[in-house]
């Protein structure tokens, strides 16, 4: 038989198993041993911006400095030197570099043997099912033994109170007993934003007690951030010209100013010059002999590399014509809603408008954001209204698919930070072309309970940015009740100018509560009997007098039609067969809907539910 002989290899860190220890030890390259402790602290001077965190990494150093002339001298510490320490800031703000700082620090001062940095996250360290988790972060620790385990986006492992069986947990209770009681030559390192490394911290009474040292990396300044994209260009093998520093000075001011706490900072810096290296290629590579230009030319970073890149083309919408026939058909069905009178003539005038402006060839999307809020109280029809809307912009030619995707916080709020704002986009990917309808959504900026933290403010936030982004390509419909919907547009100053269109939901009127009725049973093709009539309408006139916040409106009227059609039901049951032939199946009579009495001592007001209770 033919075969062949070959060699494989694979790059990493090599174990090395010795007897009568069950974990392997992990053999790192050393380092070249002529770098000095002053040495290194000069290349943390070297780092650009972090004046507080290079003073707080010196105090440290002399202070662990001290301890060691101490214990040399004969004194004894009842707790030795802590080396664990919480990272908290922004991305790209040189976090995982000063880790790196910290490892040969630790290590030039014999605290630590290696003084390597080992980065894992969450995906490293839990497993997927009971059991997995533990053997996980052992393997970790022991890859990282001898130097610094940087645990990156740390809060990530203590989800919120309602999740006592995530495996995060566990990964937390392995640390701390390693860090009080292990095998020692070893330093944590835990990152990730400020207010969620404090939930993290409170996740595990051990915490606390194990990193008791605390540093903040803050946004590099405009400043910073240039002198970092000078850097960049060093180490890309590229230089900027007068008019490109300009340029680039120009985009990271703005973005510094227009930044949020996912500001990527110095990565930010890296990937323009990346992109403007790009650029540079691609322009080279259009000449007509590219292998002529000199070697200067080659490395140049011109004004036209990046003048475009922090400019994003406007993606070109469908042009698609009004459906008359769809649009006639989605205004009968609104026109034969009960009430909303107020609702309709807006929607109607924005028909009109439309309609205007395609006449003149003028952009609706480039003026209108048709993002739009409905309030009102319950059942007054906001959702059967943003069900027909979404098919007149449709029928408009204004939206390309005209689905409308129905959720709430539920379907877009996930179990920890992170998480949310991908849950959150798929339900938008979901909804491009048409409406993303969010119901209660006031839900999403409430406070003060385990259930409404603040993930809430990372679907906002998502929501925010692909509103802008991908204007015109989906609306999003909020809806809820007055005071709450008052309070969700106060929680964020983006959604203010986001929602152009507040559609306002009256409760119905007595009257309209009755129509609504009998448009329910001519659906059902049931007809009142004239008694029966005059009982439904003296009642719903009396529903209306005594209705407070919790009263439904259409949904009460349709729960108590739901009634009254059951009574028939059983009262037509109760017949003979001889007599069911004689007795029509669709009338109403006096005695289906006497139940619906307008006696005060023969019903309760249910607060905790809508309508009323006999």
């Amino acid at each position: 038989m033919p075969f062949e002989v070959d060699e494989d290899f694979e790059e990493g860190t090599s174990q090395v198993y010795i007897p009568n220890r069950q974990m392997p030890l992990f053999i790192m390259p050393d380092e070249d041993p002529s770098i000095t402790f002053e040495d290194v602290v000069q290349d943390l001077d070297g780092l650009i911006g972090l004046k507080d965190i290079k003073r707080q990494v010196r105090e440290h150093a002399k202070y662990i400095q001290f301890l060691q002339l101490r214990r040399k001298k004969g004194f004894e510490e009842k707790e030795g030197v802590n080396v664990h320490s919480v990272f908290v800031g922004n991305p790209g703000t040189g976090k995982t570099t000063v880790a790196k700082m910290m490892g040969k620090l630790y290590k030039k001062m014999g605290l630590l043997s290696k003084g390597h940095v080992f980065e894992v996250d969450r995906v490293d360290l839990v497993g997927e099912y009971i059991g997995q988790t533990a053997p996980k972060v052992k393997d970790a620790i022991e890859k990282a033994r001898g130097g610094v385990l940087f645990i990156d986006e740390a809060y990530s492992l203590a989800r919120t109170s309602e999740d006592s069986k995530d495996f995060g947990r566990e990964v937390l209770e392995v640390l701390v007993k390693e860090m009080s009681n292990g095998a020692g030559d070893l330093a944590v390192i835990v990152a990730g934003y400020p207010k969620e490394m404090k939930n993290f911290l409170d996740a595990n009474p051990g915490l606390k007690s194990r990193f008791k040292l605390h540093f903040e990396f803050a946004d590099y300044l405009p400043q910073e951030l240039i002198q970092i994209a000078e850097y960049a260009c060093k180490e890309k093998g590229v230089s900027l010209t007068e008019e490109a520093k300009l340029r680039i000075g120009e985009m990271i001011t703005e973005a510094y100013r227009t930044r949020d706490r996912t500001f990527g900072n110095a990565r930010f810096v890296y990937d323009v010059i990346e992109k403007s290296k790009i650029q540079l290629g691609l322009r080279i590579m259009s000449l007509p002999e590219p292998s002529s230009v000199d070697r200067a030319e080659l490395a140049s970073i011109e004004w036209n590399d990046v003048a475009n890149l922090g400019i994003k083309p406007s993606p070109e919408l469908p042009f698609i014509p009004i459906d008359e026939i769809q649009l006639q058909k989605a205004l009968s069905e609104l026109n034969q809603l009960v009430g909303v009178t107020s609702v309709k003539k807006q929607i109607l005038e924005l028909v009109e408008l439309v309609r205007y402006y395609r006449f003149i060839n003028k952009n609706v999307l480039h003026n209108f954001f048709l993002h739009t809020l409905f309030v009102g109280n319950p059942g007054t029809g906001k959702t059967t209204v943003a069900r027909i809307l979404t098919q007149i912009y449709k029928a408009l030619g204004v939206l390309e698919r005209g689905q409308m995707v129905e959720t709430d916080r539920q379907g877009l709020v996930a179990g920890y930070v992170g998480q949310t704002a991908i849950k959150t986009s798929e339900k938008i990917d979901e909804a491009i072309g048409g409406v993303l309808f969010i119901d209660e959504a006031y839900s999403l900026t409430m406070r003060g309970s385990a259930t409404h933290g603040d993930f809430g403010d990372e679907v906002i936030q998502t929501l925010l940015k692909r509103m802008e982004d991908q204007r015109g390509r989906f609306f999003v419909f909020a809806a809820g009740y007055p005071d709450n919907m008052d309070s969700f547009l106060k929680a964020n100053p983006g959604l203010t100018s986001r929602f152009d269109k507040i559609l306002k939901f009256e409760d119905y009127t007595a009257e309209e509560l009755y129509q609504i009725a009998l448009a329910i049973l001519q659906e059902q093709k049931i007809y009142p009997t004239p008694e029966a009539d005059e009982h439904l309408k003296k009642y719903f006139y009396y529903l209306h007098n005594f209705r407070d916040k919790y009263f439904g409106n259409a949904r009460a009227v349709r729960q108590i039609i739901t009634d009254a059609i059951k009574h028939q039901h059983l009262r037509l049951a109760a017949l003979s067969e001889d007599d069911r032939l004689h007795t029509s199946i669709h009338v109403l009579t006096l005695e289906d809907v006497e139940p619906c009495t307008t006696d005060k001592n023969g019903f309760t007001i249910d607060k905790k539910s809508i309508g009323f209770k006999k």
